[in-house]
């Protein structure tokens, strides 16, 4: 079932992030550093506004939305579902005024606050309906609210960039024009209201009591994601925090798109089979997907260490390039040992309502990543600081399982193996090339490591392949 959803995913969980890479690059070719700086640090600060304006409901939904309602508890959530976006607009345009303020996106007008105002507010509908859709599977939908933005975003940011003026307001009102789009195309898909004739109470407390704890959760998962971002932009400067950007963005992005193929997918059908009182299931489910997860992290950080440089020097604009060629692998691994406990372990604990366990993860990974991060910058600039980073990362996952563990979750190890295993194979072919020096090259170097580790894992998989093939070729006779 969890393949099959994945691939169902596939599209919105493909297209998006290798569009959000392909920005990240090309925007190294317009935006100066301190630009660039500024737009990652108003993008990472809409992501908190977000989760004090409508997460808590988007976690509401995403978790306890029934696929099939009656027509009046249809309309009655509906309604109340338009008051609290109606809600969280202001709040929105009162949050990105402070944003321009602080991080100067622009100069302080009315018309900066409105262009990041509706990167806000557009942001945040299209990522709450995006989750609507995952509740209700409407994969279309879906689709079209993750794809929209960062698509339709990267050619109107684009434009604006080489018509009007190389800035992060430009660029954001690209990507706030383009999420808008997305979701007045996918809201009819799922059933909106425009206006709420009616607030439900019952709703809202639901909603309060089940996310305001997830809220709390997510708020601590957010400071332990961006801590990185705000404390180089702090000691460093826009500037330098915008070089550092890039190689940064990029490996965890790299990461993040690894993880979200499976996670996507997963998530739901745990919620399903526990809501079903199914919960040996939901575990087995769990663990599936801690080996698919790892199949996916391990050879894309072992490739990026590896190649990381050909493609920084192929690639990213020269004043950006020293520093990218020094973090990118370093920044997918500390990426990747975050994202390991957040879409395993820590899903558990939300799923479970074992809050405290979250949090203390959380905890953990906040204090050891801002300390390791501080001291890694201070004693070796900004390798020393992502070091710090993946540092504090690996501490809270190794927290994340050992609570997990109580819980009865057990980590696949004899798939760690098997991946490890295969993942090694794939970096002995990539040393054994020379390294690319054209993007003909670096595309060959790729799907040589992608073919030698697929080739690796069917053999490691040999006993389920062999099975797959052979229940493909029964059902093809069967329908002949």
């Amino acid at each position: 079932m969890l393949i099959r959803q994945t691939l169902r995913y596939l599209p919105a969980q493909v297209l998006s992030p290798a569009f959000q890479l392909l920005s990240m690059v090309v925007w190294t070719y317009w935006l100066p550093p301190h630009e660039m700086g500024s737009f990652v640090l108003v993008t990472a600060t809409q992501e908190f506004v977000n989760l004090l304006t409508l997460s808590w409901f988007s976690i509401y939904a995403l978790r306890f939305m029934p696929f099939e309602r009656g027509k009046r508890e249809r309309a009655d959530y509906l309604h109340t579902e338009a008051a609290v976006v109606a809600l969280s607009l202001p709040l929105s345009l009162l949050a990105a005024a402070g944003s321009v303020a602080i991080f100067g996106a622009g100069t302080f007008s009315i018309a900066s606050i409105g262009i990041v105002g509706l990167f806000f507010a557009s942001r945040g509908t299209n990522a709450h309906y995006s989750e609507r859709a995952r509740a209700q599977s409407n994969i279309l939908a879906y689709t079209v609210l993750q794809v929209g933005g960062p698509v339709l975003g990267f050619g109107l940011g684009l434009l604006l960039l080489e018509t009007v003026a190389p800035t992060a307001e430009m660029l954001l009102l690209g990507y706030g024009i383009a999420q808008a789009v997305a979701t007045l195309i996918a809201a009819p898909m799922i059933g909106v209201s425009i206006v709420p004739k009616r607030i439900h109470g019952e709703f809202i407390r639901h909603a309060v009591s089940y996310g305001g704890p997830i809220l709390m959760l997510f708020g601590l998962g957010w400071v332990a994601e961006n801590n990185f971002r705000y404390i180089v932009e702090h000691m460093s400067g826009a500037a330098a925090f915008g070089l550092m950007a890039v190689g940064w963005g990029l490996g965890r992005r790299c990461a993040s798109f690894g993880s979200m193929l499976v996670a996507a997918a997963a998530f739901p059908i745990a919620a399903r089979l526990l809501n079903d009182g199914r919960r040996s299931e939901a575990m087995a489910q769990l663990s599936s997907n801690a080996a698919l997860l790892i199949g996916v992290l391990a050879p894309t950080v072992a490739g990026l260490m590896i190649v990381g440089g050909a493609a920084t020097d192929l690639l990213i604009a020269e004043p950006y390039r020293e520093t990218t060629r020094a973090i990118l692998g370093l920044s997918a691994m500390a990426g990747a040992l975050r994202f390991l406990h957040v879409h395993v372990t820590d899903q558990l604990f939300v799923l479970e309502r074992r809050i405290g366990y979250a949090a203390i993860v959380d905890v953990v990974e906040i204090a050891a990543t801002i300390a390791f991060t501080v001291i890694g910058l201070v004693f070796h600039g900004p390798v020393g600081g992502v070091i710090g980073n993946a540092t504090g990362s690996a501490l809270a996952t190794l927290v994340s399982l050992a609570l997990a563990r109580r819980m009865d979750f057990t980590l696949p190890l004899l798939d760690l193996g098997k991946v490890l295993a295969s993942t090694a194979a794939m970096t002995g072919a990539l040393l054994l090339l020379p390294a690319a020096t054209t993007i003909v090259g670096l595309v060959l170097t790729i799907l040589i490591g992608m073919a030698v580790y697929a080739a690796a894992i069917a053999l490691a998989y040999a006993g389920e392949v062999r099975a797959i093939l052979g229940r493909r070729l029964a059902g093809r006779a069967v329908s002949v």
